[in-house]
């Protein structure tokens, strides 16, 4: 070990503050609004009126078909044929987790008054973010071949009609079908109006998207292409220090899970919900230790189990094809 010199033996260290600024981590919009919290609260688990109690897996019903119908008049004869018109997406426990150990040089060294940055609170604070920063890419991605991996936006749009999403395929139910456009486009307030229309609902409020996530490269192109009368702003994202756009009632923001993506969602939030279980919502880290020969290694965590739970497949449109202009 070499000399530290006799200034540095001398003298205390000035610390500019305490609290280590976070350099890693990086908050999602998505998950806040799907939270319903916003960060500056700190609160994202998901309210207890949205918690499951348990369940093989859990179902939300859809009305898939129409009952019989048609002109009516003297002759005419009433179909009575049995029609089925409800069916159910099942979603099963998908989970994120975040952990981290101390050992004993840690728990010795990291103590008293000489520790003026405290470990145990400073790894406590990382697992619980270390668990949301993980959600925010699985909301967004595809499941793949992870049994445990959410049912993420990459699975609401996959578009291979023989592949089920909450146990249902294209193949099987045509209005199941996932809302995809693939042509090439440069955002703008037209092609927001496309999109928009893609739902096929009608102009009922209820069945547009009201909710806008893609990159930050493709909210600055619609926002240059917008006159400065057209910016509007959802009060409650801007006091929640969320950038965005504003287009027919709906934000549009970035997320740091679409960087470098030709991708635009636009969500109806009413037919979309991220639940937890009730005893597994981002549980509080404790420490204990890893085993009886290794008393003072100790390991804390924190865990989730739960679901991005979909009703209405036809109610969300992806353009996976979407420019920023020139």
């Amino acid at each position: 070990m070499s000399l530290i010199n006799q200034l540095n033996a001398t003298t205390q260290v000035k610390w500019l503050q305490t609290t280590p600024v976070d350099i890693l981590h990086t908050a999602s919009a998505l998950v806040w609004r799907l939270m319903g919290n916003a960060v500056k609260k700190d609160n994202w688990t998901v309210q207890p009126s949205e918690t499951v109690d348990g369940g093989k897996m859990v179902m939300c019903p859809i009305e898939y078909a129409s009952s019989n119908s048609g002109t009516y008049g003297a002759s005419t004869i009433i179909d009575v044929d049995k029609v089925d018109i409800i069916d159910a997406a099942r979603f099963g426990w998908k989970g994120v987790y975040g952990s981290n150990t101390r050992n004993l040089d840690d728990i010795t060294e990291n103590a008293g008054d000489a520790a003026i940055i405290r470990l145990s609170h400073q790894y406590v604070e990382s697992i619980k973010k270390s668990a949301r920063l993980k959600m925010a890419a699985d909301v967004v991605a595809a499941s793949g071949s992870d049994p445990y991996h959410m049912n993420g936006l990459g699975d609401l749009f996959n578009t291979t009609t023989s592949t089920e999403y909450g146990s249902i395929a294209e193949d099987n139910m045509a209005t199941w079908k996932a809302n995809v456009i693939t042509d090439a486009e440069v955002i703008s307030f037209q092609t927001m109006q496309k999109i928009f229309r893609q739902v096929d609902m009608g102009d009922y409020a209820g069945a547009l998207p009201n909710f806008c996530v893609t990159s930050k490269e493709l909210v600055d192109g619609l926002e240059r292409s917008l006159q400065p009368q057209q910016w509007h702003k959802d009060k409650n994202m801007v006091e929640a220090g969320w950038d965005h756009i504003y287009h027919k009632g709906a934000p549009v923001v970035s997320d740091k899970a679409y960087s470098g993506t030709t991708i635009l969602d636009a969500l109806n939030l009413e037919y979309l919900s991220l639940r937890a279980h009730s005893q597994y919502n981002f549980t509080t880290p404790v420490w204990k230790a890893i085993s009886v020969q290794q008393p003072d290694t100790i390991t804390a965590n924190s865990r989730f189990r739960g679901n991005l739970y979909c009703y209405s497949r036809r109610m969300h449109v992806r353009h996976a094809n979407i420019t920023p202009p020139t």
